[in-house]
């Protein structure tokens, strides 16, 4: 619904905006059906052996913050842990991940749907499937006896210890930051819609939209040097630990974003992004090896708290539109122009759409009612008396 508030309208255009980066609802259950099948593969080849474990999702895709990639022609990276239920002192990592890449060997032979395609990396091994719109990364773990519940350990294949993670409190720890706005989000769906209809991946707080703006700002900023991305944990990390909860997409964006470099610690000379739920983690360790990524991490987050805090200068749907194209892209303020644009002209049609004292927005009638456009000298409507 259109609103003469010029913060509520600027809230509807960045939101429309960023809703065009999620994945497709399609293309969502297809990734979740494949993942769900590889998992039901590995407890038959691991119940072989006599132990068990787990396939499950981590990163975007558990925490409802993907974004879709610039070029049509990339993937969708699906994260994934396949969590082998063994002790850490039965195996060592380069036996774990040799096992888990023979059992992916052997599921590929089995030819699933979607014909995936096996590769190694440097931590994981990768599922591609050609003919779909993702692939699938698939990090080997172990339980972390000397963590918490949930905690992993993981193979790296320049790393001689084991490294330590846990995605699952995570998860937890987001959704947390956010779970009163999410709460309410939800439960004011099911007011309107069946509770088969309101699936839970498809809900978006500010939060989660926040990052999906943050990433997609990253990757324009660094699109022709790829290698040196802030990573999306760090970017999602930082966010949510500024995120104060309440405000408008655009508040919380400008907040939040301003707020970043400062939530960057030092730890004895060391710059540091503790993982949440998991401390002894950095999350920037990376930057020690790669100095000159942390100097273009801030250099990144100044661009992009300069670039949202300008939406608010502007008092026009189209020149907003235009500063959404220069730093989202043009698909996105495309599609948010087009969306406001229906309704714009249905309330013009309707004879009830004005401009807004003082904003210079478009929205439901005050003053200065705003004449019917004509498309290529179509005869303006008979006014009844």
């Amino acid at each position: 619904m259109l609103t003469i508030d010029r913060d509520q309208q600027l809230d509807q255009l960045l939101g429309t905006s960023i809703a065009e980066f999620d994945i497709p609802d399609d293309v969502y259950e297809l990734a979740v059906a494949r993942y769900k099948h590889l998992g039901n593969w590995f407890s038959g080849y691991w119940a072989k052996s006599h132990s068990d474990g787990e396939v499950y999702p981590q990163g975007s895709f558990r925490l409802g913050t993907v974004v879709r990639p610039i070029n049509p022609r990339d993937h969708y990276d699906i994260d994934l842990v396949c969590r082998r239920d063994i002790a850490k002192e039965s195996t060592s990592q380069q036996a774990l991940k040799q096992d888990v890449g023979l059992g992916i060997s052997l599921y590929v032979v089995t030819s699933p749907q979607g014909t995936p395609i096996r590769s190694e990396g440097k931590r994981c091994w990768t599922l591609d499937y050609p003919f779909e719109s993702f692939h699938m990364d698939v990090l080997p773990a172990l339980p972390d006896g000397d963590g918490a519940k949930n905690a992993i350990l993981l193979t790296d294949r320049e790393l001689r210890e084991w490294q330590r993670s846990n995605p699952i409190d995570f998860a937890s720890w987001f959704y947390r930051m956010m779970r009163e706005e999410w709460v309410q989000l939800h439960e004011g769906l099911l007011k309107r819609m069946d509770v088969a209809d309101v699936p839970e991946w498809k809900i978006k707080t500010t939060l989660q939209r926040t990052v999906q703006a943050l990433k997609r700002h990253r990757d324009r900023f660094f699109a022709d040097a790829q290698q040196d991305r802030p990573a999306s944990i760090i970017l999602t990390t930082l966010a949510a630990m500024g995120y104060r909860g309440g405000g408008t997409l655009y508040e919380v964006l400008v907040d939040v974003t301003a707020k970043m470099p400062s939530m960057v610690e030092r730890r004895n000379g060391v710059s540091w992004v503790a993982n949440p739920v998991q401390p002894e983690e950095n999350f920037a360790d990376r930057w020690r090896a790669y100095p000159h990524r942390e100097a273009r991490f801030f250099e990144w987050v100044e661009q992009a708290s300069s670039d949202f805090s300008g939406y608010g200068a502007e008092r026009g749907v189209d020149r907003v539109l235009e500063k959404v194209a220069r730093t989202l892209g043009e698909d996105p303020a495309k599609h948010a122009g087009k969306v406001l644009g229906s309704g714009l002209s249905s309330a013009r049609d309707a004879g009830v759409l004005g401009m807004g004292t003082g904003t210079g927005l478009l929205g439901p009638l005050v003053r200065r009612p705003v004449p019917r456009h004509t498309f290529h000298g179509d005869a303006p409507p008979t006014r009844r008396s």
